[in-house]
């Protein structure tokens, strides 16, 4: 048996690393798909059943509008009571309270996307996002593991590795040209800002997340062959 030799990746000679960062599948925000990501085609259906050689994953639903209603009212209820007994206490407000809820993302842009659905894959039969390695997707691979965007001069890929930083060894899960990727957009709409849609050339996209979001963001963007960011 040959044992696959320890590395942390590296380009070839003559490809220039622009950038890597810490990489996944978004996650839903707004209150009817928070927790919850969606793999669809142009028709809105679910394809993740369709994806070769991806493992069975969740089956997520949309939380009804009534439970969305349901948790924001006794949200407001348990903060009025929180300040409460903060008046009775002296007037002193717990440190962090707050809403968890939507209303502290601001107001989307894309709320067919962001607010009564959350595709993490957008992609029609035979295109680039459909080639999209699973090891992008938390509800899918093991705590133990992590996915890195890599952007060189020429390649955009996916690299997968494990958490352990004692344990360097990473392979490539996915790549794909540059001349591919159209466009790169910030997602605002989304925790801590850190979301961003990559848009190939078949109009296909993946909507992912990262914590170095804006600055992984900024570099893709020089990078890709359109300048085309959203706000």
């Amino acid at each position: 048996m040959t044992v696959p030799q320890r590395h942390s990746w590296q380009p070839p000679e003559g490809e220039e690393l622009v950038a890597r960062a810490p990489v996944s599948f978004a996650t839903g925000a707004a209150d009817r798909v928070q927790g919850r990501r969606w793999f669809r085609d142009t028709e809105r259906h679910d394809i993740q059943g369709e994806l070769p050689g991806w493992p069975k994953g969740p089956a997520y639903r949309l939380r009804s509008r009534l439970g969305s209603v349901v948790w924001a009212v006794l949200t407001v209820v348990f903060l009025l009571g929180v300040l409460a007994v903060a008046a009775v206490f002296d007037g002193n407000v717990p440190s962090g309270s707050g809403s968890r809820g939507s209303g502290s993302l601001g107001r989307s842009e894309d709320p067919e996307n962001e607010e009564t659905d959350f595709p993490v894959l957008w992609a029609a039969p035979g295109t680039t996002a459909r080639t999209l390695p699973w090891e992008l997707d938390p509800a899918r691979h093991p705590d133990t593991d992590v996915t890195h965007l890599v952007l060189t001069d020429r390649r955009l890929l996916v690299l997968g590795g494990l958490q352990d930083p004692g344990d360097p060894w990473e392979e490539i899960l996915w790549e794909t040209d540059l001349s591919t990727v159209a466009a790169v957009e910030r997602r605002p709409y989304s925790v801590g800002g850190r979301d961003f849609r990559v848009v190939f050339a078949d109009a296909s996209w993946c909507r992912l997340t990262s914590p170095e979001g804006e600055g992984l963001v900024g570099r893709l963007t020089a990078a890709c062959p359109a300048d085309s960011t959203s706000q």
